[in-house]
């Protein structure tokens, strides 16, 4: 977990640099789904390499330290699944296949805390925009939440400026989140993926990644 960044797997006393920031966040997070009465947070970036892969692990983990909270994340990047590898997993079903109505969730998830479950990809999958378009998405998500009542799912979705995937798919969650990294994510990148998602569903915040400087004060990632 170290060598992929995700510093808020341990659950050491000490927290390692990096892991209040992700406290933070995941407070905030919660604070307003649970006002609005929201349950699926999507989190997408402009482009490649911004780090939402790593973003979605560390909210996640974060997430189970409270255990009353417990949490669901899908990986809905199809094109470029990176979540096994992240994890340590290999083998096993698809979270395609389970959107597809191929595959049963409880066969293809892993829990990794008692409150916390991924469901991932091993490989790509083919027509991902047909597939997050399609008519198995609800029910399959409906099935899931009815029988697991998560109080959280995170979808961790493709980026925005590449492809259709996660426009196809935002009508059907509750909120996003949009990572940028710093020094590469432009403003206007920001301004048409802000835009395109306000326009299907509720930005929840814009997370500044890769950041060297750092609230001196606070230590707090850039989120608004």
């Amino acid at each position: 977990m170290a060598r992929q960044r995700i510093v808020t797997f341990n659950n050491s006393a000490t927290k390692p640099e990096g892991a209040a920031a992700f406290d933070m966040l995941r407070t905030k997070i919660l604070q307003q789904m649970r006002a609005q009465g929201w349950k699926r947070l999507a989190i997408t970036s402009p482009g490649k390499d911004c780090g939402k892969s790593t973003v979605a692990l560390n909210l996640a983990f974060s997430l189970s330290k409270q255990a009353e909270v417990h949490t669901i994340v899908g990986e809905m990047d199809m094109r470029r699944p990176t979540l096994a590898k992240a994890l340590g997993l290999s083998g096993g079903g698809s979270f395609a296949a389970v959107l597809e109505g191929k595959a049963n969730f409880a066969d293809v998830a892993m829990r990794a805390r008692p409150n916390l479950a991924f469901a991932v990809n091993y490989g790509q999958v083919r027509n991902p925009s047909e597939l997050l378009q399609s008519s198995t998405i609800e029910p399959a998500l409906d099935e899931i939440e009815a029988r697991y009542q998560p109080d959280l799912t995170i979808f961790d979705m493709p980026p925005m400026l590449q492809t259709d995937d996660t426009l196809a798919f935002m009508d059907v969650v509750d909120c996003v989140l949009l990572v940028a990294a710093a020094e590469s994510t432009s403003l206007a990148e920001i301004d048409v993926c802000e835009r395109d998602l306000a326009a299907q569903t509720n930005v929840i915040g814009v997370l500044l990644n890769k950041c060297r400087y750092m609230d001196n004060e606070t230590g707090q990632m850039g989120y608004d």
